[in-house]
């Protein structure tokens, strides 16, 4: 048994059939009622004969909701029947071209219908050919129940998996810095506040503090929990969407936090695979990221940029921060990074007459688009920071705010931020 979302219990429905193929009177193995729910929903198409070998070795009992249908290899199968099945297993004559027409016919109709085949004597050049048009797997005839429980929980199983990795991952957004001190983590706690803001109640969105050495974004937002990201990348094998919500520290809004480490570590030890495994697990589990990354670049920070849906790059109207901008952009391009998704954020703008850069020059220095500008820093910011408080909390008319509460809107409409 495994634990479900709520803390109870079910029935782990592939491990239970695993564990019935040990298991040599399987047959027996389950009490009646309670026969393989992962097999239910069984639908095979085949000649009589293979169908009464079925009954006749106690199919009907292995599989309760399943369906038969005989007939010749070259009959249609009805619509209903097959978008009703959770598996398909079809009956092949290797020797009429017709048989291997609709097996193939039927698979192209019914994609997500994990689809079987069931063949005398298969040969390899077939099997092949079966395999590169979506078939799941092969079995032999006459059937052997063992044989056939064995596939089809195998072809569920990879059908959910294939299912979950299909699912569309929630945006992820990169905010990095062009020189230190640039703002950039208040950009992203903010940025992620504002973008939580917009969800409705019972959806969260998160921000990962991966500045490992030295972040402050659960200082900033004065979050508590247990954990950091050291946990998380520890986990191995063990990491998963229940582990990850129990280490994210949360001040009671739909905002969730992922602090760095309370110890300092080597940051080049991390593991690339593992940490982009981490973040995909949490693009699942969350309506969006933002991801605070260091000033310094490694192979997995480089990995965790690449990743994102959208790179911000927070610059100042300085000269210093322009050429190291630069530099950073030109190190996107080197490991083709797609240009389109990296944008500026200018910080710290105050409206004076007489400048030594302006927003013309940004554009024109680093050609890429110019997402908005900030006001120059409200003189409260420092004070919220320290107390743990954005600064909204302080100063509800911060221009700042306003600024990138614009931006927030913005980005949720680019990215198509799922609401519900």
């Amino acid at each position: 048994r495994v634990r479900t979302a709520n803390g109870g219990w079910q029935w782990d429905e592939f491990q239970l059939g695993k564990h019935m193929m040990g298991n040599e009177n399987f047959s027996n193995f389950i009490a009646p009622g309670h026969a393989v729910k992962a097999c239910a929903g069984m639908l095979v198409i085949a000649s009589p004969d293979s169908l009464a070998a079925i009954s006749g070795a106690g199919g009907d009992g292995l599989f309760p909701d399943l369906v038969t249908f005989p007939s010749r290899s070259d009959q249609a199968v009805p619509d209903h029947l097959v978008a009703a099945a959770q598996v398909l297993v079809v009956e092949v004559d290797r020797d009429a071209p017709q048989s291997v027409e609709r097996l193939i016919e039927l698979g192209r109709k019914h994609p997500g219908i994990p689809m079987i085949a069931a063949i005398a004597n298969a040969s390899v050049p077939l099997v092949r050919t079966l395999v590169r048009e979506g078939v799941s797997d092969v079995v032999s005839l006459p059937f052997q129940l063992d044989e056939l429980l064995e596939v089809s929980l195998s072809a569920l199983a990879a059908a959910r998996q294939k299912s979950v990795s299909e699912q569309r991952l929630a945006p992820m957004i990169s905010v990095v810095h062009s020189v230190g001190g640039c703002g950039a983590s208040t950009v992203a706690t903010h940025l992620a506040s504002d973008l939580a803001g917009l969800l409705p109640a019972g959806r969260e969105f998160a921000v990962v503090d991966l500045d490992l050495q030295s972040g402050s974004v659960e200082d900033y937002l004065g979050t508590t929990g247990r954990g950091s990201l050291s946990d998380l990348l520890s986990a191995e094998d063990r990491l998963d969407g229940e582990l990850i919500r129990s280490t994210a520290h949360t001040d009671g809004s739909n905002l969730a936090v992922f602090a760095a480490p309370t110890e300092i570590e080597p940051i080049e030890q991390v593991d690339t695979d593992q940490i982009l495994r981490l973040l995909e697990m949490m693009r699942q589990s969350y309506a969006g990221l933002v991801l605070d990354l260091p000033a310094d670049w490694t192979n997995w920070t480089l990995s965790a940029a690449a990743a994102s849906d959208l790179i911000i790059v927070v610059v100042e109207l300085s000269v210093n921060s322009l050429r190291q901008a630069k530099r950073r952009l030109r190190l996107f391009d080197s490991v083709g990074i797609d240009p389109a998704k990296v944008v500026l954020l200018v910080n710290r703008v105050e409206k004076r007459l007489f400048k030594s850069v302006d927003l013309t020059d940004v554009e024109a220095t680093l050609a890429r688009e110019v997402l908005g500008t900030l006001a120059l820093e409200d003189p409260q910011m420092s004070s919220a920071q320290a107390q743990g408080l954005l600064i909204s909390a302080v100063n509800r008319k911060s221009k700042f705010h306003a600024d990138l509460n614009n931006v927030a809107v913005a980005l949720a409409a680019r990215l198509q931020l799922e609401a519900s």
